[in-house]
């Protein structure tokens, strides 16, 4: 979505206008947009609708317009939340051209800090280019007329403090200067700031009649409506052009290095597409110093390899960055798994601070000490990505709460005192389809919703795993996302880097050997999730050790948990599947061939008593030379104690099980399993619509587990 303020409001999505019907709904619009991503109260919607006269049904017609915004603005997802006491719109980087605004003007007072005027020019010219007339322009709510008259009066004051910077140091053409500034003054007379501006530009173009009659001008003006003389400022700029004072003919030369001596800035490049993460972004951004203070206040960000930590980190750093003009340090305190010396890095801090080398001590307590006190009255950022552990982390923390650490790691880091902490899971679906809209093309996606999902599916929602995928795709423009797929299926370069850049390997060598193996043998289960006990008859081991190993290879994230009302679930994301077919090359035939026995054994003995619970004949003949890997009772019982629910559950796994069979050469448990299926033909799955497969399962083509994964 593209919401534009800075003029008469306009929405629009993917180029197309997006119309908001009803001046309500128009109002109530207008005062989300200019709060975006903030709650907006009820009552000062009701405010900005009746003025101060609203209706005794004022509260629930605001619901109203709030459902009908949220149809008019979905755009394929809720963009309204309802939080109390009122309502937030969400408005992600780019959208709000208010947002670019204050984006633009906070660029350019940067700028001024550092000494550099050109830059903040442009970027003060770039703020204003995103005007198109006076804000909220046809909104005739006498609470936003207040609130538009406000953002034309902050547009104004940029547009003086722009000509300001040009003046002083000679960047734009005076004559250009002249018509903007008269034609400013025209409508703004009573505006001091302008006319002296207007006078110095006038003075330097040689026109210092003119400049001396506008200020005869505004003084008789002033006393005449006001009764005032106009400012001491005013005032002394006349006597300067009346005694052609010299240093109004010329531009101050810019003075970069003596304006102001900044600190480093070492963060690494923001990126354009960062997708989702509002909320998380907010809990970054919402950190604020202890009322104590003293501690240095301190994120941390966890998640696994690939999700986004990193990406989150140096997107809020960079959100953070004009909160503090000291600089902005980062680090990465390990690489390929291989931690990083926290005595080297706090080198590195204080050479980026100017230390000579000669002047940075050896001892490790030593450079910390001199790091913390060199960084005591300083505002400073401290970005530490990819933490081993909090023994890394303590000796690179600033000394006092004017700074701010954020720190990412694969680990909890429980150790580390924080004042907040973001757990980051994969992405939402919403999210991946929106991040692979804008690498691969929005066309591109939307075309094929079905197949993106798809793949979103086999990336396991990992936003770097999507993004891999949609580079891609986008490098290769004749390929479908149904050929990505089958690309991620059969192995693909692109998955090597994947997996280097999670870390899949050291998780891998990481785990127990009895962890390795299950990991190893879970490809036989194709199914799209399967219960804990699984790895029982894999591995032939209790259950309960099956549930110990499948934590471990969560703890791994090597397999992903799902709850269930019915039992924990696991599902592994195929791009880590494909991982684990390739380790099954560690496995002899033979062992591969037993373990999977044993598996489809487990699985006829539960279908069997599922069978027989939803009032099944007697199996005597089918499946009758087929080995049973029976499960502890209590399990089965609960397991099958609502028989229906757990086929349906577990329907598109037993038909892809006799296939499987079938072609492993295990006919009596295909021929068995087949026949437990009969009881339930009749019965519609009550995920999806029924199929006459289960009927005939050994004689119709079903389809390869990774294709619906």
């Amino acid at each position: 979505m593209d919401y534009r303020v800075l003029g008469p409001l306009e929405v629009s999505h993917d180029g197309a206008a997006v119309e908001v019907s009803g001046t309500r709904q128009l109002t109530v619009l207008a005062l989300l947009l200019v709060e975006a991503n903030r709650i907006v109260p009820v009552d000062r919607l009701v405010d900005g609708v009746w003025n101060e006269t609203p209706p005794a049904t004022s509260r629930s017609q605001i619901h109203i317009c709030i459902s009908s915004l949220r149809r008019q603005l979905s755009g394929g997802r809720d963009v309204v939340d309802t939080c109390a006491p009122g309502y937030r719109l969400r408005v992600a980087d780019g959208e709000l051209d208010l947002h670019a605004f204050e984006a633009h003007v906070a660029t350019a007072h940067a700028a001024v800090a550092d000494g550099v005027p050109r830059r903040a020019v442009t970027a003060l010219r770039s703020a204003l280019a995103l005007w198109r007339g006076p804000a909220l322009a046809g909104v005739g709510s006498q609470l936003l007329r207040r609130v538009a008259a406000a953002l034309d009066d902050k547009r104004l004051a940029v547009h003086e403090e722009c000509l300001e910077l040009e003046l002083a140091h000679g960047l734009g053409a005076p004559h250009e200067l002249v018509g903007e500034l008269t034609g400013l003054v025209a409508a703004r007379p009573r505006r001091e700031r302008l006319l002296a501006l207007l006078m110095t530009a006038l003075y330097r173009v040689g026109r210092q009649a003119e400049a001396l009659e506008e200020y005869r001008k505004a003084r008789a003006r002033f006393i005449g409506e006001l009764g005032i003389e106009p400012g001491e400022d005013l005032s002394a700029l006349y006597q300067r052009i009346l005694v052609h004072d010299p240093a109004l003919s010329r531009p101050q030369a810019p003075r970069p290095a003596q304006v102001r001596s900044r600190g480093p800035r070492r963060l690494p490049a923001d990126i354009v597409d960062f997708t989702g993460r509002r909320r998380s972004l907010e809990r970054l951004l919402e950190v604020s110093e202890p009322h104590d203070g003293t501690a240095v206040p301190t994120v941390v960000v966890t998640g696994r390899g690939g999700v986004g930590k990193t990406t989150l980190a140096v997107h809020a750093g960079h959100r953070l960055t004009p909160e503090f003009p000291d600089g902005q340090l980062f680090a990465r305190l390990s690489h390929d798994g291989v931690p990083e010396k926290p005595h080297d890095i706090l080198g590195r801090f204080l050479r980026a601070y100017g230390f000579a080398d000669q002047d940075i001590p050896d001892g490790m307590e030593e450079r910390a000490e001199t790091y913390r006190d060199h960084m005591a009255d300083r505002r400073v950022l401290v970005v530490l990505d990819d933490a081993v552990s909090e023994s890394q982390v303590f000796p690179l923390l600033p000394g006092t709460s004017l700074s701010r650490v954020i720190v990412t790691s694969r680990k909890p880091l429980a150790a580390l005192p924080a004042a907040a902490r973001v757990r980051l899971t994969p992405f939402t679906e919403g999210s991946a389809l929106e991040l692979a809209a804008r690498i691969a093309g929005r066309a591109r996606i939307d075309a094929d919703r079905d197949a993106a999902v798809a793949l979103n599916e086999a990336c396991g929602y990992l936003p770097l795993a999507l993004r891999l995928a949609a580079v891609r795709l986008a490098s290769h423009p004749h390929w479908t996302v149904a050929d990505m797929i089958s690309r991620l299926d059969s192995g693909s370069g692109w998955l090597d880097d994947l997996e280097d850049q999670t870390g899949v390997h050291p998780a891998y060598a990481g785990l127990s050997g009895e962890a390795r193996r299950l990991f190893r043998l879970l490809p036989l289960v194709e199914a799209a999730d399967f219960a804990s006990w699984v790895g029982a008859p894999l591995l032939d081991v209790s259950v309960a050790r099956s549930e110990a190993l499948l934590d471990e290879l969560a703890d791994a994230d090597l397999v992903v948990v799902r709850p269930h009302v019915d039992g924990t679930r696991y599902w592994i994301p195929g791009w880590i599947l494909a991982y684990a077919r390739r380790r099954q090359a560690e496995e002899d035939e033979e062992s591969l061939r037993k373990a999977f026995e044993r598996l489809l054994g487990a699985l006829l003995h539960l279908s069997e008593r599922a069978h027989q619970v939803q009032g099944g004949h007697h199996l005597q003949l089918a499946g009758n030379g087929a080995s049973r890997w029976e499960l502890p009772s209590p399990l089965v019982e609960r397991l099958i104690a609502d028989s229906e629910g757990w086929y349906s559950r577990e329907r598109s796994w037993v038909l892809t099980a006799v296939r499987q069979a079938t072609t492993a050469g295990f006919a009596e448990h295909a021929w068995g399993l087949a026949m437990c299926t009969v009881t339930f033909a009749e019965t519609a799955p009550t995920s999806g619509r029924r199929c006459a497969t289960d009927r005939h399962v050994g004689f119709v083509p079903l389809p390869r587990a990774a294709d619906t994964r």
